[in-house]
């Protein structure tokens, strides 16, 4: 968090004012701000912006880098240990395409995962601000603000239907627990 940036927890007794708080938000063009929710909701899923993954990305690199690596390995064991075979050359690309596929493969589902865990913010390790009653019952609006915006801010979330609105305190969280 900045420290020129405030830190609200604005908590719903109902998914109806969570999605109308959101739908507000995106409206305005605010980006700082993540919803909790003790179900999934489809309604809110449609009212989020979307953007697109980017663990392809982390896919395509970590296939890259496992095809280039997989190459690499053998045409440096082959060149370091040379072994004559009926005259062939050393560096002989085509048997060593299995083992460059295969390390493409490795790469690329290893990527995929860190992608996939860096992407989902998985675990929530240094998570700052977090609304306990989020994991039971209550859905919760975690919103990053200038100080200058709060008063705005307040309002907007308490006509969508907050119960409460108020500054958070940032807790020891790990996976979800309270840990302090």
């Amino acid at each position: 968090m900045n420290d020129n940036t405030e830190t609200l927890v604005a908590v719903f007794h109902d998914s109806g004012g969570l999605i109308r708080a959101v739908t507000s938000l995106v409206d305005r063009g605010h980006e700082a701000f993540e919803a909790l929710s003790p179900m999934s909701l489809p309604e809110l899923d449609e009212a989020l912006p979307h953007r697109p993954s980017s663990v392809r990305w982390f896919t395509l690199i970590g296939c890259v880098a496992g095809a280039v690596l997989g190459m690499a390995f053998q045409i440096a064991t082959v060149l370091a240990w040379p072994i004559w075979v009926g005259g062939k050359p050393i560096v002989s690309w085509p048997a060593f395409v299995i083992i460059a596929f295969e390390m493409t493969i490795l790469f690329g589902a290893l990527a995929t995962m860190a992608g996939l865990m860096i992407n989902s913010k998985l675990p929530m390790i240094g998570r700052d601000h977090y609304h306990q009653g989020a994991a039971l019952s209550d859905f919760a609006l975690i919103i990053e603000c200038a100080p200058d915006e709060r008063p705005s801010m307040e309002t907007l979330l308490m006509e969508a239907g907050a119960s409460e609105v108020k500054p958070s305190e940032p807790q020891s969280v790990l996976l979800g627990i309270d840990l302090g």
